[in-house]
């Protein structure tokens, strides 16, 4: 056993060693396998204990709620929490700060929970139900040992991922399945009244369907393992199934909805894989709170977007963020530079195969293929070169659906 969190939310436990050269042992149950890379194969400063922890949830009336119950929901997820007038509402294990809302009322249940190498806890216990899910709590400590005052405040991002579940679904019913990426926005929010706290709440029933999700924190940890277990190079293994599927995917989500990530950082990105970890050709990205507009989605009325209303960015080393920092696992500088380059390539060649009218001159200087998009993109040949995709990809859309 790891240990356990101790009270006031200090640690007691030792923490795993990982042997770049052991064997690997991979659990039977992916979902079980996912959760120990979130507590156990990330950086030091994040491991925290895999014994379950307790959450505790009071039964508020809804009036002095804020509640949004977004597009997708599933009932049974749903149902957990709003219980008529009323909606169970959660607090963090961890959290210290007696503003937070709910610290002190009334505890309705208590279910089990699971942390994460973020301030989210995974829902896995029976007392919540069959579908796996995750929430997301305000709390000044996201981490037993890290004081994060501002991780209380919870409003700001709530509201984008309620606005961005809209815009998505929105765009969605216009374009075919979208591939090489993956979202997972938020089902339910919920917020006090008025107030900056509250929760999030996210379906993650797909992490149930037998495949396995490893967190992108974790890959210093235990990617040169599975590199191995693919009979593969590390080096060229994670370029080709991380940084490259990275930058494409991103690509992905901008050219569909004008969405970019904040801070993309690898806390927010999965890598998954089929029962015999082989790598599966999609990213995964969590936390669409983080997401920001680059483009007209939010006005444009007929198609998904028309034109740039602000810079595009690849946030290219955040994607990278504390590979380098794991200490006896850092991933060396040169082979980090030579993965943002196959990020950024992957990145600019998806923009240019899908917009080939506006892609550039193969003879420009890779530096500059960012100015080059950004410009083109805020022209008239830009916006009737994105009409024209998009007429095709909904036409596209509509012949799908009729032949089903």
């Amino acid at each position: 056993m790891a240990g356990e969190v101790g009270e006031g939310g200090g640690t007691r436990f030792a923490v795993r060693a990982y042997d770049p050269e052991a064997s690997f042992q991979l659990l039977a149950d992916p979902v079980a396998q996912w959760l120990d890379w979130e507590e156990q194969a990330n950086l030091i400063g994040f491991r925290v204990s895999t014994v379950p922890v307790e959450v505790a949830l009071s039964k508020i009336d809804r009036d002095s709620l804020e509640v949004f119950v977004l597009p997708g929901a599933p009932d049974e997820i749903v149902k957990r929490f709003v219980r008529g007038r009323s909606v169970l509402c959660a607090r963090h294990p961890l959290n210290r700060d007696p503003s937070v809302a709910w610290q002190t009322t009334p505890v309705a249940e208590r279910w089990s929970a699971r942390f994460t190498s973020s301030r989210t806890l995974a829902m896995f216990g029976p007392e919540s139900g069959a579908g796996l899910f995750s929430l997301k709590l305000a709390t000044d400590h996201p981490h037993p040992d890290f004081l994060q005052p501002e991780k209380t405040k919870l409003r700001s991002e709530a509201m984008d991922a309620v606005r961005w579940a809209f815009h998505l679904e929105r765009i969605d019913r216009l374009l075919p399945p979208l591939t090489g990426a993956r979202l997972i926005p938020e089902i339910l929010v919920v917020l006090e009244r008025g107030g900056e706290t509250g929760f999030m709440v996210r379906d993650l029933r797909f992490f149930q369907d037998g495949c396995y999700t490893l967190p992108a924190l974790s890959l210093p940890f235990v990617g040169r393992q599975i590199a191995r277990a693919g009979s593969a190079d590390f080096a060229s293994f994670w370029r080709t199934h991380y940084a490259e599927a990275v930058g494409r995917g991103k690509a992905r989500l901008l050219l569909r909805y004008g969405l970019f990530f904040e801070t993309p950082n690898p806390q927010n990105l999965l890598v998954r894989f089929d029962a015999g970890l082989r790598p599966l050709p999609e990213i995964v990205f969590r936390d669409v709170g983080d997401g920001d507009c680059a483009t007209d989605a939010n006005e444009s009325p007929t198609r998904p977007w028309s034109r740039l209303v602000g810079d595009i960015r690849p946030e290219t080393k955040n994607s990278f963020w504390a590979f380098g920092e794991a200490g006896e696992h850092s991933i060396d500088v040169a082979l980090l530079e030579s993965w943002y380059a196959a990020h950024d390539d992957a990145y600019f060649a998806e923009l240019a195969a899908t917009l080939p009218e506006l892609a550039p001159a193969p003879s420009l200087d890779p530096a500059a293929r960012l100015d080059h998009w950004n410009a083109i993109l805020r022209t008239a040949r830009g916006e009737e070169t994105v009409a024209a995709y998009f007429d095709r990809e909904m036409a596209r859309a509509t012949a799908e659906r009729a032949r089903r």
